[in-house]
């Protein structure tokens, strides 16, 4: 029967693999590695998963060891439920069955459906403030959190809140809630995104007074580009207990942020040329020129910004 690996490291998604009963799994840094995770903690070639009739893990001679629900093995026998150490790295081996992997692609499927059918939604002629209200509505029920706002980036190339809300439509107060900073901070220095599934056990940000008085549990940080150009930043966060962001949400948000960040460009040009036909005398501010720079605009850019087909998305 096959079976599966969920991790959990703290400062990226939780990441799940499925294991294939025919072939062992190796698990470790090294090139040669199925199961490859990029954590310090893990040697390069960590442990192996085979099935024998049973499922059996090996320690390949680990410098930081393995570990089955708390005591160190070298090779055992692993069942539904246990949970594995690798060198520090936790982890949850589960036995599942073909038609529950069926049934999470899917699932998984729908997903990406929706994410697109949210995106087609967007119009840039509603204007930028009204378009980061439906960017907000549609992160929070994608990435299943319950707060979030977004930052643009004014002329000057300065950063400020323009849109906060909690999920369900109540918004939150303007000086009442922050984030995390250590992560807005983290995105902007190495411009890609932060993903937290214990923030409070992280060894950045774990300690910050912002973690703790907004009782954030799990949050996600995203910049918000076009091309090489950061104009923003999306931030979500979760003090739900045992909230995580697998590999599959952060797919996600990234590829609708990725969207989003085209079409709130496209709106702020479009507000940006109105005000310009505002201050210009009569006479030129009914060419058409202006107006049939925006119409391309509007129907050029959002349409080249292409979400990944749900068909090609792996399981």
């Amino acid at each position: 029967m096959p079976a599966r690996l969920t991790l959990y490291p703290t400062d990226q998604p939780v990441q799940r693999f499925v294991l294939d009963p025919a072939r062992e799994h190796l698990v470790g840094r090294g090139p040669d590695c199925d199961l490859r995770i990029q954590d310090p903690r893990l040697s390069r070639r960590h442990a192996r998963l085979n099935f024998t009739g049973a499922w059996l893990l090996t320690d390949l001679a680990s410098k930081n060891g393995v570990r089955l629900d708390g005591r160190e093995v070298r090779e055992t026998p692993v069942a539904d439920g246990n949970w594995i150490s690798f060198g520090g790295l936790l982890g949850q081996f589960d036995v599942v069955s073909e038609e529950r992997l069926a049934l999470e692609r899917e699932r998984t499927q729908a997903r990406w459906h929706t994410t697109v059918d949210l995106s087609r939604r967007f119009d840039p002629s509603v204007g930028v403030d009204a378009l980061l209200q439906q960017l907000l509505d549609a992160v929070l029920q994608l990435g299943d959190v319950e707060r979030g706002f977004v930052m643009l980036s004014n002329a000057d190339g300065e950063l400020s809140v323009r849109a906060r809300k909690h999920r369900g439509g109540t918004p939150l107060g303007e000086a009442g809630f922050a984030g995390s900073t250590g992560a807005l901070q983290r995105v902007l220095e190495y411009r890609r995104p932060v993903v937290l599934c214990d923030a409070r056990a992280d060894v950045m940000l774990g300690s910050r007074p912002s973690v703790a008085s907004n009782d954030i549990r799990a949050l996600i940080c995203l910049p918000l580009a076009v091309g090489e150009q950061v104009t923003g930043l999306l931030y979500l966060d979760s003090s739900r207990p045992g909230k995580v962001f697998t590999a599959l949400d952060v797919e996600l948000l990234e590829a609708f942020a990725s969207h989003a960040a085209l079409v709130v460009g496209v709106a702020s040009v479009h507000s940006g040329l109105e005000e310009l036909a505002q201050l210009l005398p009569g006479e030129v501010s009914r060419e058409p020129a202006a107006e049939g720079l925006v119409r391309r605009l509007l129907a050029v850019l959002p349409r080249r910004a292409v979400l990944p087909a749900a068909d090609g998305v792996p399981a």
